[in-house]
């Protein structure tokens, strides 16, 4: 059963899994690091914070990223046919996160534009493979 098991094991999907799985394992982190009080967004980026609550950012960035890239784990883990859906989302809303973080707090650091391309990495890889036939009917007329 289990050489059955990995003998269908799919590199792509076994890579989204590992990468969508340590990026819900760091907002799980960061979340849990704002909302003790552990990390501290400073002063002024915790002033623009909404209702200047890292409490809410916390909270707000385990339902908004991590939980989405933990299902795309799951899904990825177990060959769902869900994956390539539950992939583009998490990978929009990681990005969107990033986006309102620039555009909230108004504070660059250098993890933001790695976490975008894990994002995009998390959409590539949950995406479904383009087959030699579909990529001739779309180049033809």
């Amino acid at each position: 059963m289990v050489s059955t098991y990995l003998r269908r094991l799919d590199p792509r999907r076994s890579a989204l899994c590992l990468v969508s799985g340590i990026l819900a394992i760091w907002a799980f982190a960061g979340s849990l690091a704002l909302i003790t009080g552990i990390l501290s967004p400073g002063p002024a980026a915790e002033s623009r914070l909404p209702w200047q609550s890292p409490l809410l950012a916390g909270v707000v960035l385990a339902v908004v990223v991590g939980l989405p890239m933990a299902v795309v784990a799951l899904t990825a883990g177990r060959d769902d046919t869900r994956t390539s859906q539950t992939s583009m989302v998490a990978a929009c809303a990681l990005i969107g996160w990033i986006l309102l973080q620039l555009l909230i707090v108004r504070e660059f650091s250098w993890l933001q534009p790695v976490c975008v391309v894990a994002a995009v990495a998390v959409a590539a890889l949950g995406a479904p493979p383009l087959t030699h036939r579909s990529a001739l009917r779309r180049t033809s007329p």
